[in-house]
C-alpha cells in the first residue's frame, strides 16, 4: 500500500494503475489531477490546489461525493503537486502520477522534484502510467520491478547534479561496469533488458541519477 498523488496535466494513462489505485492507502489529487479519476469513478480522499484548471464536471462530482478540498491561492511559492507531495508523511511510500509529456518546464520540474524528495528521505516513484521514473542516490543497488520488466521497454540512466560514480548494470543488453556518468551525456540512454537473464538492475557507488523505464518507440 502507498499514497498516490495525482498531478494535473495531460497524457496520463490510469488504466495500467487501476490495481494500485484500488489498493492505495490514500489518493491525493492536485487540482485537475482529479479529472483523471472521474472516468473510472474513483473517489480521491482529498483535492489540493487553487482549483484554477479543474473541470466543472469534476467539481460537481467531488461535491456529490463529499470529497474534502484544501484551497490555495493561484500565486504561491509551490506548485499544487509539491504541496500535495509534502502533505504525505515521511514514512509512507509515494506513487507520483504525473504527466511526462506536455510543457517541458512542468515535466522537468516534477522530475527534479521527485529526486529532491528522494534525497530528503521520501520513498517516491513517478509515472504517467506507461513510463516509470525511479530516483537513485548514494551507494545503492536497485532491481527492476517485475511489473515493468519487458522486452518492449527501454531503460535509460539520467545522471543529475555532479553525476553518478561507479555505475554497473546486470541483465542488460549493453554492459556497464563501474562507469562514471556525467550529466548531459547520452551514453546510458536506451539500454534494453536481456530477458534471458534472471536479474536486472543497477548498482551505484555515489551520486544521483534517474532510472527511466519507458516503452520502445
Amino acid at each position: 500500500m502507498c499514497y498516490v498523488v495525482i498531478a494535473g496535466g495531460p497524457n496520463k494513462d490510469l488504466k495500467p494503475l487501476l490495481s494500485r489505485l484500488s489498493e492505495a492507502e490514500k489518493i491525493i489529487c492536485a487540482d485537475s489531477g482529479a479529472d483523471a479519476l472521474v472516468p473510472f469513478d474513483i473517489v480521491p480522499d482529498v483535492v489540493w490546489g487553487d482549483m484554477d484548471s479543474i473541470s466543472a464536471e469534476t467539481k460537481e462530482y467531488l461535491v456529490n461525493k463529499q470529497v474534502p478540498s484544501r484551497l490555495f491561492p493561484i500565486e504561491k511559492d509551490m506548485t499544487d503537486s509539491e504541496l500535495c507531495l509534502r502533505s504525505v508523511p515521511m514514512d509512507k511510500k509515494i506513487l507520483f502520477v504525473t504527466s511526462l509529456q506536455g510543457r517541458p518546464d512542468h515535466v522537468m520540474s516534477n522530475l527534479l522534484l521527485t529526486m529532491r524528495l528522494h534525497l530528503e528521505g521520501y520513498d517516491i516513484t513517478a509515472t504517467d502510467g506507461k513510463t516509470w521514473v525511479f530516483p537513485l542516490s548514494g551507494e545503492c543497488a536497485w532491481s527492476v520491478p517485475e511489473g515493468i520488466l519487458s522486452s518492449g521497454n527501454t531503460c535509460s540512466l539520467i545522471p543529475l547534479g555532479s553525476g553518478a560514480a561507479g555505475v554497473s548494470a546486470k541483465g542488460m543488453k549493453y554492459t556497464l561496469e563501474n562507469k562514471d556518468l556525467i550529466p548531459g551525456s547520452s551514453f546510458t540512454v536506451s539500454n534494453e533488458f536481456d530477458m534471458d537473464k534472471k536479474e536486472h538492475g543497477f548498482e551505484m557507488k555515489s551520486g544521483t541519477m534517474l532510472v527511466i523505464v519507458t516503452p520502445k518507440v
